[in-house]
């Protein structure tokens, strides 16, 4: 295996430890209490403007806690729209755009089934109708023919009798 790639994954694997690490960290940090010793939670209060997070009511804090998921929401969609991975609800909305494209192409193809199945009923009856008016120009040839040969024999008659 190449010494780059060993080095690489290396890299990688270091980079993800530390990672894990610092969000147990941070979870420890969190699940204190909300007291002035816990120096995450002052950093992040001290980012919404709030010195004095014991004074805070019911409302500040539901207010934070729904900035801080809002926050969080938007920086999971940005790292994992770095590695091509859609959200939930893209993917359930793909999905269901999916679905109602193929009942369409379905509904399509039974459509142009029937067409396909008429026109050639049409074809069929287009070959009978070529069919039969051939078999009734060669009668009516042939009647023809035996009109011309009865007039052409009235005439013969008529010119041998002239002639005696």
């Amino acid at each position: 295996m190449d010494k780059n790639m060993l080095e690489f994954w290396g890299q990688a694997f270091l980079n993800a430890a530390h990672s894990q690490q610092q969000l147990e960290d941070m979870n420890k940090l969190i699940g204190q209490n909300i007291g002035s010793d816990n120096s995450f939670m002052n950093s992040f209060f001290k980012a919404f403007g709030w010195q004095n997070p014991e004074k805070m009511d019911t409302e500040n804090t539901i207010e934070a806690t729904l900035k801080l998921s809002n926050a969080y929401k938007e920086f999971i969609k940005a790292y994992l729209t770095m590695f091509d991975v859609v959200s939930k609800e893209e993917h359930l909305k793909l999905i269901k755009e999916n679905e109602t494209l193929k009942a369409k192409i379905e509904e399509q193809e039974k459509i142009i089934g029937s067409y396909k199945n008429l026109s050639s009923k049409d074809n069929l009856d287009q070959e009978q109708i070529v069919d039969n008016l051939t078999q009734i120009m060669k009668n009516q040839t042939q009647h023809f023919q035996k009109l011309m040969k009865q007039v052409n024999q009235h005439y013969e008659k008529g010119i041998t009798a002239k002639k005696k």
